[in-house]
């Protein structure tokens, strides 16, 4: 018999800057040390852009990885998504960016702006075109150049935030990386996370810049408590939808928040700590792109192996949150 073909990832990819930030040279711009910051979130070190390094910059090096090893050609491609919460401009969007750079046109090109479950929502409409028929191939990115709208006066946010570059190519295959469910929610909280200015409802000027209000502005305990309870409530979702049992887990790709909600959230989850994909404290929170650059960093050590079943979970702005289960 044979196999039908359903939506997978056929190749993956991700860019990191090479400027590394430690958790000291933190400390120099505000009250704080590496052994406070490293025992509230699990981050040792991040990594910054340079000035002249965009979002679109990141998402195109990583991009064209993920084309390389999915043996795709940027003519090839009918769809790019990127998912940021930090593009280039409001408008032409990030994606237009990214297919200029591959000189190529005629794609279909979309932003999605859901903070930091941007890319699990980009998986999903990916699949959801493949396996409708209506492309052939897709293009994933989560993408974000975060030192740029970090506010660094506020000692509790400025901690966390990194830049960097993750994607995933999107095509039909006979099983490999098949994308088994998925599922995305949201619940309206614009205290708990946010870029409070920059749009029509409070305009740039003088006053916004002088109030750091075009920066990330977030209440750590209420998104703690939150993401924590969501993240186990996905997971338990997920494995019920895709009849697999939390122990069939080969792995939990989660957004890397912060190492004390992943390893909480997973615990009420019933999932061991050794099955949690983690580099949080090499590359801080990327925002959407934390999922994709840890997802190619686990499939390149060999640690995912074909037919491992693989959970990505995201949970932010928004709020925002949603998981996709793959069997590998």
């Amino acid at each position: 018999m044979t196999t039908p073909l359903v939506a997978g990832i056929v190749g993956v990819g991700a860019y990191v800057p090479e400027r590394v930030v430690t958790n000291s040279d933190i400390a120099k711009l505000v009250d704080t040390s590496d052994e406070w910051i490293y025992s509230r979130t699990g981050i040792r070190e991040r990594r910054f852009a340079r000035d002249d390094e965009y979002t679109s910059d990141m998402a195109l090096a990583a991009t064209k990885l993920a084309l390389t090893r999915a043996e795709l050609k940027p003519s090839d491609i009918d769809y790019y998504i990127v998912a940021t919460a930090s593009p280039d401009n409001t408008f032409p969007n990030t994606a237009c960016w990214v297919q200029k750079g591959l000189g190529t046109e005629g794609a279909a090109c979309i932003d999605i702006s859901t903070a930091c479950s941007g890319f699990v929502f980009g998986l999903q409409q990916a699949a959801a075109l493949v396996n409708s028929g209506e492309c052939k191939n897709a293009v994933v990115i989560g993408a974000e150049k975060l030192s740029g709208i970090t506010n660094f006066r506020d000692r509790g946010s400025c901690i966390l935030f990194a830049d960097g570059a993750g994607a995933v190519v999107v095509s039909k295959t006979a099983g490999k990386g098949r994308i088994v469910c998925s599922r995305m929610g949201s619940a309206f909280d614009f205290d708990a996370l946010a870029v409070p200015a920059g749009g029509c409802r409070l305009p740039p000027s003088y006053q916004t810049v002088d109030d750091n209000s075009h920066k990330i502005a977030m209440k750590g305990r209420a998104t703690y408590q939150t993401a924590v309870r969501k993240f186990a409530e996905m997971a338990l979702e997920a494995c019920q939808r895709g009849g697999v049992t939390p122990e069939q887990l080969a792995w939990v790709v989660p957004h890397q928040a912060n190492e004390h909600i992943i390893v909480s959230a997973m615990e009420r989850a019933n999932v061991p700590q050794s099955k949690i994909v983690m580099n949080l404290d090499r590359y801080g929170n990327t925002s959407s792109a934390s999922i994709p650059i840890a997802l190619e960093e686990a499939v390149s050590d060999g640690r995912i192996k074909r037919g491992d079943y693989v959970l990505l979970m995201g949970f932010g702005g928004g709020l925002s949150w949603g998981y996709n289960l793959i069997k590998w």
